[in-house]
């Protein structure tokens, strides 16, 4: 599978979108990389939009381990799952859900790509049906990071361009790889 493959799957509005809001293969396999020489219950994706990032790492992992993905558009998820069954892929679930409102604990390893920078004011905004600033941006981090500061020891968190740099309170960093177009992390709960 490469991104332009991936692209060609999509409908047209979240095509352009692939740069800015999907995770790129690359760092997919990347993770799956790190997550095959880890112990994995399971994967959740939060903010998992059109479902890239699950569908891609269960076809690496050949279905070791259940993948979750949960996200608060309703569209997003009818794409992630469209997809799923157009390609035939089991060991994925999406759930359509607000994370900041309802955290989905229990995971071993949680995933997010430039967590909800998007609701930053820019071009690159999956839309516009969400308040955009700032000021919302910051707000809904705190809330995240308060939800991940709840889970168990031992929780693993993967980023790729996540928390801009900052800290996160409860977590030490236990692998980090600078790549081409950002610095990919894991954290973990002590």
């Amino acid at each position: 599978m490469t991104d332009e493959i991936w692209d060609s799957f999509l409908p047209n509005e979240y095509k352009v979108l692939s740069p800015y809001q999907w995770t790129p293969i690359e760092i997919i396999r990347f993770t799956w990389e790190y997550l095959k020489t880890d112990s994995v219950t399971s994967v959740m994706d939060l903010g998992s939009g059109v479902g890239k990032f699950c569908l891609n790492l269960v076809q690496f992992s050949n279905r070791s381990f259940p993948v979750y993905g949960v996200e608060d558009r309703k569209g997003l998820v009818d794409v992630s799952e469209t997809l799923r069954q157009k390609l035939k892929i089991t060991g994925v679930t999406f759930i359509h859900s607000d994370f900041l409102v309802n955290f989905p604990y229990g995971h071993s390893h949680y995933y997010v790509f430039n967590p909800l920078y998007e609701m930053m004011k820019g071009q690159h905004s999956i839309d516009f049906n969400k308040e955009k600033s700032a000021m919302f941006f910051i707000k809904n981090l705190q809330i995240l990071k308060n939800h991940l500061s709840h889970c168990k020891k031992g929780t693993k968190l993967i980023t790729y361009h996540g928390f801009g740099g900052s800290v996160l309170p409860g977590y030490k960093i236990v692998k980090q790889k600078k790549l081409e177009f950002g610095d990919w992390m894991v954290w973990e709960k002590e």
